[in-house]
């Protein structure tokens, strides 16, 4: 009987963990993708190669400094730790940089 309801119970566990995966709507699912983001994956991609250009070209070194350690997942904090600056002077960097790009890629 002990290797039956063993049996029995796996068998439970999985129906109930397929059933509780077809429940969920498909925006909790890790491949699910919405219009706006496939959208926005499509963008940047068409911007991609424009905008490392202008990343290299069109920025000071400080803002280039500043827009590759976003790049890399660094809050403002933390730049400003790495470069020896204010968190505010951060900022101005990143809104300066972001403003420029702006006006690079849309003209």
């Amino acid at each position: 009987m002990c290797v039956e309801e063993s049996r029995e119970h796996q068998f439970a566990e999985v129906i109930f963990e397929k059933l509780t995966l077809e429940s969920l709507p498909e925006e909790q699912s890790a491949y699910f993708e919405s219009e706006d983001e496939s959208s926005r994956r499509k963008l940047i991609l068409k911007f991609e190669p424009k905008l490392r250009w202008h990343i290299r070209n069109s920025l000071s070194s400080r803002q280039r400094e500043v827009v590759k350690l976003i790049l890399k997942g660094k809050t403002e904090r933390e730049i400003a730790g790495i470069l020896g600056i204010t968190q505010q002077v951060v900022h101005t960097y990143k809104q300066r940089a972001i403003n420029r790009l702006r006006e690079k890629i849309v003209a």
